[in-house]
């Protein structure tokens, strides 16, 4: 069992409380959310509902957290929540525990262009290439995978960016209203190679900006990343 597995297999409910450490386990025989399948000691839990629609292992691979429904758990002392925002902080101790294990020894450089540690879901994406992608818009599939991923695997290539097509290509991600950010990515390492583009968007980084610093579209965010090149 490698230590992402023995991490997972921790996870013993939705919300982040420790079902092994709830008083209610012994008091009320609850066998816990996740085992009961959503259903622990006092009825149907609409935490856990919200999770299992979702698809989610728990709420911390949930894009939307923390949201309203587990702050109002999180926050209230009589649903086992001692200290408060106990639950929302150990999702976040797990969810940081899996990126972690995740990540190591990975490409942080995206198939479609964007990069692990410049990437506005580095907080809970451990990036394509792991074994716990968590990509938002992987997840408007029904397989999960993002048909960019998924193309550029099955031409054989490293991304899309090692594509002849990627200029006129607005398959997956680069057909979505914010796609162009990894497009203008992939253009400027297809022309440049993957290490200029992270030397790049670690300087942009340094400098306070962010990417694409007010640019729209392919181009104008590839001409934004050169204007950074030293």
């Amino acid at each position: 069992m490698t230590e992402f597995e023995r991490i997972r297999k921790t996870i013993d409910s939705y919300c982040g409380l420790s079902c092994a450490e709830c008083t209610y386990r012994e008091t009320k025989h609850c066998g816990g959310c996740i085992s009961t399948g959503g259903k622990p000691f006092h009825g149907s839990c609409e935490v856990a509902a919200c999770a299992m629609e979702k698809k989610r292992g728990f709420c911390g691979e949930c894009g939307e957290f923390a949201c309203e429904l587990l702050k109002s758990y999180s926050n209230d002392e009589t649903h086992g929540d001692t200290p408060k925002g106990a639950r929302i902080g150990r999702c976040m101790e797990i969810k940081g525990a899996l990126l972690q294990e995740a990540r190591k020894g990975t490409d942080p450089q995206g198939a479609c262009g964007h990069h692990c540690h410049h990437c506005f879901l580095g907080q809970w994406c451990g990036g394509c290439r792991s074994v716990y992608p968590n990509c938002s818009f992987a997840t408007l599939f029904e397989d999960g995978k993002c048909p960019n991923l998924t193309c550029s695997a099955g031409k054989g290539l490293d991304g899309c960016y090692g594509c002849e097509k990627l200029a006129g290509c607005g398959k997956g991600y680069y057909g979505a209203g914010d796609g162009y950010t990894a497009k203008g990515a992939a253009l400027f390492i297809q022309k440049y190679g993957k290490e200029a583009c992270a030397a790049v968007l670690e300087t942009i980084e340094k400098s306070g900006c962010s990417y694409p610093g007010g640019a729209c579209g392919p181009e104008a965010a590839l001409q934004f990343l050169e204007s950074y090149q030293k």
